[in-house]
């Protein structure tokens, strides 16, 4: 039995056909975000699981522990929005109560621990799972600070389903079960955590066996071993295609970004970013030669790969390569060129991050209490 795809770009259609399909699903509902708010987004979500919770499906909802911290791009740092951010946290804690009071089982994964030292250690997936028949993995939140960007879910019926389900289903025992391993010429998933690398290695892998063609999109692209691969590449005579935000959401990614502008300035690369949206895409994917692509919550960003669950798709699927080329010819038709930058900037934030994070990571994970929690 083979795998079909769905791509639905933007909240609206990824909503749309969540609700043409939840009528028929008896048996099971799993939803599982990184970001889930107490606003008009979450209370319409919480209401369609609610409503088969009612019906006497077994519902279950898995959020990450930045919403205790972090809710629509307010950092405690922002001293004059907390008030703001205390309000907004209020109304989804006071959500997730009503939930369960509606049947909804609820679990909240990778605490933040005392004044957030655990918050880069993010369970980052997105996936919603209906009688294990139909899935919807990608890259959204439930916000309507998330909704207004630029990104997709994609629709999955076929053996890939169980592979998500059975994900699902191990985190929520507290024990995630690893999918480590590629298949090449089949369709496949894999999830990695702090210790654990095989997506971010699948994708360096894909990037060097690239012969004519690769194409990225990414929120947070950044890193020397990708950003080398993908020079790598260029100089054997590959053309890389680039879309990044035109205006990230995230200042310090702002910055570190000129580098990388300057870094990969070769003929063979061309650099775009996107500007509808507000000029921000939060789209991850990856195509080589039109022939494999992957797609999910992993942001090709190394300093995240150090520290996140995360869980991406992998496919030769050439339906599913189609409706990502249109959807990239989409983005591209909405973007302008990144000319690289004068000035570089330092990066030396980024670079002191990382290596205190791969440190401190390695020491964590002689912790076995910790690695139950966080791994």
């Amino acid at each position: 039995m083979t795998n079909s795809f769905q791509l639905l770009a933007g909240a609206e259609a990824f909503l749309r056909a969540l609700a043409a399909d939840l009528p028929h699903c008896q048996r099971s509902l799993y939803a599982q975000f990184m970001t889930y708010e107490g606003d008009a987004a979450g209370r319409a979500f919480s209401d369609s699981l609610a409503a088969r919770a009612a019906q006497g499906a077994d519902v279950r909802l898995m959020v990450d522990g930045y919403t205790d911290v972090v809710l629509s791009d307010i950092y405690p740092i922002l001293l004059h929005r907390l008030g703001e951010a205390r309000q907004e946290r209020a109304q989804t804690h006071a959500l997730f109560e009503s939930l369960e009071r509606r049947g909804v089982a609820l679990r909240r994964t990778a605490p933040p621990g005392p004044l957030g030292v655990y918050l880069p250690y993010r369970n980052h997936k997105k996936m919603v799972i209906l009688d294990e028949r139909v899935a919807f993995v990608g890259g959204i939140n439930i916000s309507e600070h998330n909704f207004a960007w630029h990104d997709f879910m994609v629709r999955v019926e076929g053996p890939l389903v169980g592979a998500l389900a059975e994900d699902f289903c191990s985190t929520w025992g507290g024990a995630t079960t690893p999918f480590d391993t590629p298949r090449p010429g089949e369709d496949f998933i894999l999830n990695q955590c702090a210790g654990r690398y095989p997506i971010f290695d699948e994708v360096l892998a894909m990037i060097a066996r690239a012969g004519q063609s690769i194409v990225v999109e990414s929120p947070y692209l950044l890193g020397d071993r990708i950003e080398a691969a993908l020079l790598a590449a260029a100089r054997r005579g590959v053309r890389v295609t680039i879309i990044l935000p035109h205006a990230s959401n995230k200042l310090a990614y702002r910055l570190w970004s000129r580098k990388l502008r300057r870094r990969l300035a070769h003929p063979n690369i061309g650099l775009y970013g996107f500007r509808g949206n507000g000029g921000m895409t939060h789209a991850k994917l990856l195509m080589v030669d039109d022939r494999w692509a992957t797609f999910g919550s992993f942001n090709m960003i190394e300093l995240e790969g150090l520290t996140q669950k995360e869980l991406n798709v992998f496919t030769s699927s050439a339906g599913m390569i189609g409706q990502l080329q249109q959807f990239v010819a989409r983005d591209l038709s909405q973007s302008t060129p990144l000319a690289p930058v004068r000035f570089g900037g330092s990066r030396c934030t980024y670079d002191a991050l990382y290596h205190v994070f791969r440190w401190w990571t390695k020491r964590l994970l002689r912790r076995p209490e910790w690695k139950v929690v966080y791994c």
